[in-house]
């Protein structure tokens, strides 16, 4: 049954390029040229898709506006974008992707981190999520899951 993999994408690096201010003000988001069409075709897999992202002292609705702006905030489901400045909690800990699968109502085995930085992902594995690297590599790791949970 595909709706039950939920697949959570960090932002920086994975999904887009975060632009600063020379203040260090999140100023937006350069999307990768794959990326929405990866977003797409996951979506039209009746693939669930969410966030869980560091996001620094940013408000939940600036991330969100910056998003929607990038083209990005459509493609998720609103109660799955989890970012640690209002969570309160990070990427460096289990909890934030225990946190993730629990709002997702799935077990976290159901769960897919995508991104590029491999200490999170470690994080990732060790709160049992499959991880993949890049957001076309979450295509092999979806089908190398079970088919049922």
């Amino acid at each position: 049954m595909a709706a039950n993999i939920v697949v959570f994408f960090d932002i920086g690096n994975t999904l887009a390029v975060a632009d600063f201010t020379s203040q260090g003000k999140l100023a937006g988001f350069r999307t990768f040229p794959f990326v929405i069409e990866i977003l797409q075709l996951l979506r039209h897999a009746d693939r669930r898709l969410g966030i869980i992202s560091n996001t620094g002292k940013e408000t939940s609705e600036s991330v969100k506006k910056l998003l929607k702006q990038a083209g990005l905030l459509e493609h998720f489901e609103p109660a799955l974008l989890l970012f640690s400045s209002t969570e309160g909690i990070d990427k460096t800990k289990p909890e934030f992707f225990a946190l993730a699968a629990k709002r997702a109502g799935v077990p976290p085995t159901r769960c897919i981190y995508v991104g590029e930085d491999d200490k999170e992902r470690q994080t990732a594995r060790a709160a049992s999520f499959k991880v993949a690297f890049h957001a076309l590599h979450v295509f092999d790791v979806i089908e190398q899951m079970p088919n049922s949970i």
